[in-house]
């Protein structure tokens, strides 16, 4: 391997240029830009459509953030040595699940306009829709989670904290027996945590309505919008670090490959929640399908399935699609946009008495806001931590070569 391009020294050197500034200013622009939205849209005269845009914005950004996390876990578990260049790209989101802990405060705030049991109360389900014992408990999941994420983290960053302080080259297995542990917990924890949330902040919303198979749905699209938004950050990261001999074009195909198999994962959950649905013909499940594939939310349902699976699946088929940097990055944001039309979808309908769709400034703003934060807590993570790890960039281009 050639010392200009993969070099121990040249890694080391590459962990500290994380361009801090260009994320903090985008994220700094974005939250303030939002933040104005947000804050006008809740002092007005009709708040619910701001909170329900908070919500929406809440389930998208905490399971994506989530699912960057869980996805760095995986690659542990799995012995993804193919992943040690990105593997801190995708761990930095470990900040912005702190920030989810403090946002989840919000819906605490704007409960009456978003958790319709709050008006008309469920008796089939008792004591388990009751406010206290509800935020209580989903509050201590995301507390729990983060705490897990941190841990994990914390191991998984020490060795390369050392080398970098130290200049003595940290080995591969360092701490690998711990890592691997806090990872296994990690990947267990977010599965059962981010089912009970999807079942209790957006699947309860719905009267009645009860699929055992929603809570999967909604990690694994949480997973998937991870996996595009790392290749983004990879792609974007390659430029702004000079990584271009690091990063390389197999690593990206494996990532694109990865986001490719996911979207027909996503697709074929889709597939099986709706099958079981039609089949059954129950009132009580089938309104929930069909009042989004009919009527004024039609085309919103239409929106998701071509932007989450079929333009992506399409896109992505070949190798060239995965190794063009425009190509990837353009499919992915198309499926990110998509990924957040499905939270929208998800939840608003439930909510908004039996209205249309409405996506304009409102939802626009609270977006950029939550976006903001996501990316100013990326910042602060890469200020304090190496963004990129010298051992595992290492052994990730040692491997590449055989």
């Amino acid at each position: 391997m050639s010392a200009a391009v993969g070099g121990r020294s040249n890694l080391v050197q590459k962990a500290r240029q994380a361009p801090l500034g260009r994320f903090t200013m985008f994220g700094a622009i974005a939250a303030m830009v939002g933040g104005i939205v947000l804050v006008g849209g809740l002092i007005s005269g009709h708040p619910e459509r701001t909170w329900w845009a908070y919500h929406a914005n809440f389930m998208f950004w905490a399971g994506l953030a989530q699912g960057m996390v869980v996805f760095a876990a995986v690659l542990k578990l799995a012995k993804g040595h193919w992943g040690g260049v990105v593997i801190r790209f995708a761990e930095a989101a470990a900040a912005f699940t702190t920030v989810t802990v403090v946002l989840f405060i919000g819906l605490v705030i704007g409960r009456e306009h978003i958790f319709t049991w709050i008006h008309e109360p469920r008796p089939e389900v008792g004591w388990w829709l009751t406010t206290k014992w509800f935020f209580l408990r989903n509050g201590l999941i995301l507390v729990v989670l983060s705490w897990l994420s941190w841990r994990f983290v914390r191991h998984d960053t020490a060795p390369d904290a050392r080398e970098l302080q130290s200049g003595e080259a940290a080995e591969r297995l360092t701490d690998s027996g711990v890592i691997s542990r806090d990872a296994a917990i990690l990947v267990l924890a977010y599965a059962f945590g981010h089912s009970l949330l999807a079942f209790d902040l957006m699947m309860s919303l719905a009267q009645k309505w009860v699929s055992s198979l929603f809570g999967a749905f909604y990690f694994m699209g949480s997973f998937l919008a991870a996996l595009m938004l790392l290749a983004v950050l990879a792609i974007t990261l390659r430029r702004a670090m000079g990584l271009g001999g690091i990063y390389t074009t197999r690593q990206q195909h494996d990532l694109g490959k990865l986001c490719f198999g996911f979207t027909v994962f996503w697709a074929y959950l889709m597939w099986a929640q709706f099958l079981v649905i039609w089949y059954g013909n129950l009132p009580e499940e089938t309104y929930f399908i069909f009042y989004r594939l009919t009527g004024a939310w039609r085309p919103v349902g239409i929106a998701v399935f071509l932007m989450v699976f079929l333009i992506p699946f399409i896109g992505l088929l070949g190798v060239k699609p995965k190794t063009f940097s425009p190509t990837m990055v353009g499919f992915a944001l198309v499926s990110l946009a998509g990924i957040w039309l499905e939270r929208y979808l998800e939840i608003v309908p439930s909510i908004n008495g039996g209205q249309g769709p409405v996506i304009g400034v409102t939802e626009v703003g609270v977006t950029l806001f939550f976006a903001g934060l996501f990316f100013l807590s990326w910042a602060w993570f890469a200020g304090r931590h190496p963004i990129l790890s010298p051992r595992l960039a290492a052994d990730a281009l040692e491997r590449e070569q055989h």
